[in-house]
């Protein structure tokens, strides 16, 4: 698709889209500043923009105070580790291996055990308690309040673009009794959801290949000890389509590396599925023979042993079957019928090669004793079940309407952002009434138009011009430009009207302080020490999400 008012062109077929500046560099192979270049030597224009590139900085202003405080903190926290109060935690970091130059990388600190002293600190640099509280180290009463992070080793945790937004408090190993890790629970800066720890330092590595995927802190800085820097963890084994989304835009290939145990495993499978789906190439490293983890390798076999390990993979089918073979028990028929479904169904019938489906069936039948013949038999008939069933699915699929799938507050987003796009005075209301996007290129396409004059009109050409000379890798490019598209196309004509505006502002704002409170709640209910301060805190969840739905004009 090519549009000429608006100078900017979309292919369908490989979700590519751009100005004209783009397009020549696509066509050309050249860089996007080649190609501005060659459009400005056809037409003899000349401007210092190809001698001095512009950077364009996106921040919400809203969240300044949150950031500001939370700087501090962390700026306290490292240097409590140096004093007399961090000696210990200190202790155990060095014995772990981590020396001084890991530490202040990785921003690593120590909470004093006095959690009263460290809000004291923050109200002194000018914090108001409900920043502090909005940050989520808030624990105590008003009267007196304290930091639930006390006596804890501090992991810092980042956003994508290096800005620390959370914590990950460890226990002293002398604190036999308590949680071993406690997270920071979900704020306005932090959705745990949609963190990857390191990606700010792997994003930053645009040479790599690859990137290793690991599950926790140590492991991460287990990597980084024997030179191994393009690493993300997950922070536990659960893995979230917004994590995938971040290791798409990274566009290298993934070494999973997670835990050997049963639980790390579960994970590596889980993960294995959704990279596939994704179409993200990966390599999977072999697990160890003792279920050591990275960290547990290198403190424990030294710095060649992890070396040598990080490029010992197993392949992919391999590691499926000797899962599955793992967690079950082959001493009964239905144990034995489980495993090879299991196979059946998550190997054998996924390759394309009928030679390879050959050598798994021989495989499937000297493991479960079943006929080589009767486990060909089941593929061939699974097989044509699969084809009948994908042939009605397509078919179905091409009678049935296209639908919007955006959840409410994608769909409030877009249409606020359209109306800002088109209409300048929607810019102001936007200022008035609406706290915070949720979608990246959302927040960016708003931060963009902070730059207008009240009464200016956009420019599509301009604003891709934007995107293109911020951005560097082509999946994030692509990205920004196909939501751009999306909202210009899908909102056409869509008329200037502030009822609706207000609508979709409620709608938005309710949805996002709904989420908030949803995920404090969880985590409190995790957090209650006993029966009954479960049942007070479901009470007060319900009292407080009534209030919320009362704020909004929300009925039950």
């Amino acid at each position: 698709m090519i549009s000429p008012s608006k100078q900017i062109f979309n292919c369908f077929v490989c979700n590519t889209g751009g100005n004209a500046i783009r397009f020549v560099a696509l066509y050309e192979k050249k860089t996007y500043y080649e190609a501005a270049q060659r459009l400005a030597d056809m037409v003899s224009f000349k401007h210092d923009f190809f001698t001095k590139k512009q950077k364009f900085v996106v921040r919400d202003t809203k969240l300044d105070p949150l950031i500001s405080a939370i700087n501090d903190l962390t700026a306290y926290y490292e240097y409590t580790l140096i004093t007399e109060a961090g000696s210990e935690a200190k202790k155990y970091l060095v014995n772990r291996g981590l020396d001084d130059a890991l530490l202040k990388k990785y921003k690593i600190g120590f909470a004093p055990r006095d959690g009263e002293a460290t809000i004291k600190f923050l109200q002194s640099k000018g914090h108001a308690l409900k920043t502090i509280e909005d940050i989520g180290i808030l624990g105590g009463s008003l009267e007196r309040p304290y930091d639930i992070n006390h006596g804890r080793i501090i992991f810092p945790l980042n956003n994508k673009d290096g800005q620390v937004v959370a914590y990950s408090a460890r226990a002293l190993p002398s604190e036999k009794k308590a949680p071993k890790y406690v997270n920071t629970r979900e704020t306005q800066l932090f959705i745990k959801s949609d963190t990857l720890y390191n990606y700010h330092h792997a994003k930053a590595l645009m040479a790599a290949q690859y990137v290793y995927l690991v599950e926790g802190f140590l492991d991460v800085i287990a990597l980084d000890r024997v030179g191994e820097r393009s690493v993300v963890a997950l922070m536990g084994t659960a893995f979230t389509k917004e994590q995938l989304a971040l290791l798409r835009l990274l566009n290298k290939e993934v070494r999973i590396y997670l835990d050997s145990d049963t639980a790390g495993q579960m994970a590596t499978l889980s993960v294995i599925k959704d990279l596939i789906a994704a179409n993200i190439p990966l390599q999977i490293v072999k697990p160890h023979k003792d279920g050591y983890d990275p960290d547990d390798i290198l403190n424990k076999e030294g710095k060649e042993a992890l070396v040598t390990a990080l490029t010992t993979f197993i392949p992919r089918d391999d590691f499926i079957f000797n899962y599955y073979l793992s967690v079950t028990k082959l001493d009964d028929m239905a144990s034995t019928k489980k495993f090879v479904n299991d196979v059946m169904n998550e190997i054998i019938l996924k390759l394309n090669s009928r030679l390879e489906v050959s050598a798994m069936i021989e495989r499937l039948a000297e493991t479960s004793g079943f006929n080589s013949l009767v486990l060909t038999d089941m593929y061939e008939s699974l097989r044509r079940k699969k084809q009948t069933r994908n042939e009605a699915i397509n078919t179905v699929k091409q009678k049935l309407p296209v639908r919007q799938t955006l959840n409410k507050v994608a769909q409030a987003e877009r249409f606020i952002v359209y109306q800002m796009l088109v209409y300048p005075e929607a810019r102001t209301f936007f200022d008035n009434h609406v706290r915070v996007f949720t979608h990246e290129v959302h927040r960016y396409i708003v931060n963009y138009l902070k730059e207008f004059k009240p009464k200016e009109q956009v420019n599509y050409a301009l604003l891709l011009n934007d995107i293109q000379s911020r951005f560097t890798d082509e999946a994030t490019i692509n990205e920004y430009t196909q939501e751009l598209l999306t909202i210009e196309s899908g909102l056409q004509d869509v008329k200037y009207d502030e009822n609706i505006l207000n609508d979709a502002a409620k709608t938005l704002n309710y949805e996002r302080e709904l989420q908030i409170l949803e995920r404090k709640h969880q985590d409190e209910l995790l957090r209650a020490p006993d029966d009954a301060s479960y049942a007070a805190l479901k009470v007060k969840h319900i009292q407080a999400k009534t209030e919320l739905m009362q704020k909004y004009g929300k009925k039950k």
